[in-house]
């Protein structure tokens, strides 16, 4: 079996586009990945047209050796080609579980778990009030039993005593909603220093948090090692890290009790299970970055069937148009993803939808406050 063409759509939801990537063979199997990278759609696009000259001809289920040949042969690296790689590989997965007729978690070991557990973005919300509302109504009437919060305005590096007031008023609003039915985590979205960080966990102490992701800059380990030293609740990053070469830094230091890959980004669904793998003798668990589209999120649940130390799972609900875009998709019941049972990532691109919603490159953006 070789590889014949790789091709790609760009699917507009509204405020950034997915990028979803199709890979096809002379024996007939196609497989899907997702290489979504908000506000650089054209780069990907663009890494994934020049990786053709690699994987074409070849054979799709060389998928180790592919990997390599593209890591220790492309003298320049950066985010969009972690990410257009990360979408291939997905696809070459996809045509593998295909050939041999099994979902993708069966070639790795078998589940470890019958389900996948997520957590989402309530809201919109914009008084402590209305946070608390919009937590229990993912618990009450959409069943999740995880949830995640950014409180913090459009506040940088320190944060004001009016601005922590109100983050931590949303907090204990959303806690005396949920009570214990629900774990909830704080995003900083990496935009504190490490003085404002300390002030923000210790005052986000008496919740019980899950975990608070990405306290500082994610690409300065030397302020997280500043905060880890300083506070007891649990810390997260990993969004923005590529390989496991570029998590091992986090593992060796202890700087974080939970890593947050991205399946996009990260290198793609092998990738993250090596990098799960370093994590699991640390005793750090893995929760996946994952605010994409529904072909990444085929892509972790694969990933999540079979890892041990998977901890949960980014969703985020309000992106209604996912689902359309393709056949049968995956359903979150109760909080949960029941595992798939169809061959490969088990779910297929829906083009005539697709086609109804093209892309268009934009910029990423950020409302005064960060809600999904």
């Amino acid at each position: 079996m070789k590889i014949t063409d790789i091709t790609t759509h760009m699917v507009d939801f509204g405020v950034s586009n997915y990028i979803f990537v199709k890979v096809f063979t002379d024996e007939g199997i196609e497989g899907v990945g997702e290489a979504t990278l908000e506000g650089k759609e054209l780069s990907v696009l663009g890494a994934i047209e020049e990786m053709k000259r690699i994987f074409v001809g070849e054979d799709p289920r060389n998928i180790e050796i592919l990997w390599r040949k593209w890591h220790m042969t492309s003298c320049w690296k950066g985010v969009t080609d972690f990410t257009a790689i990360s979408g291939i590989e997905q696809a070459l997965w996809d045509i593998t579980g295909k050939y041999y007729n099994t979902p993708v978690y069966r070639l790795w070991g078998g589940p470890v778990r019958e389900a996948i557990r997520a957590y989402t973005w309530p809201g919109p919300y914009s008084t402590p009030e209305e946070c608390g509302e919009a937590a229990a109504q993912a618990v009450e009437q959409l069943g999740f039993t995880g949830m995640k919060f950014d409180p913090f305005g459009d506040e940088y590096m320190d944060i004001s005593h009016d601005g922590l007031a109100f983050a931590v008023a949303c907090i204990a609003a959303a806690r005396e909603a949920v009570g214990n039915r629900a774990d909830i985590a704080v995003d900083g979205h990496w935009r504190f220093g490490p003085q404002a960080a300390i002030r923000i966990a210790r005052a986000l102490e008496p919740f019980d948090i899950m975990f608070l992701e990405e306290p500082v800059p994610s690409d300065a380990n030397e302020m997280l090692a500043r905060v880890r030293a300083e506070v007891n609740v649990p810390l997260a990053t990993g969004e923005r890290y590529y390989t496991r070469w570029g998590f091992w830094p986090l593992l060796r230091d202890r700087l974080v009790d939970v890593i947050q890959p991205d399946i996009c980004h990260c290198g793609g669904i092998l990738e993250i299970r090596k990098i799960a793998s370093m994590a699991e003798p640390c005793g750090v668990t893995v929760a996946p970055h994952n605010p994409n589209g529904p072909v990444s999120l085929a892509a972790v649940v694969q990933f999540a069937a079979c890892t041990p130390n998977f901890l949960i799972t980014e969703s985020v609900h309000t992106r209604t148009l996912s689902g359309n875009l393709v056949k049968e998709p995956l359903e979150i019941q109760n909080g949960y993803i029941p595992l798939p049972t169809k061959p490969g990532l088990g779910i297929e691109l829906d083009e005539a939808v697709i086609a109804r919603h093209p892309g268009d490159p934009k910029d990423i953006w950020f409302p005064k406050r960060l809600v999904y």
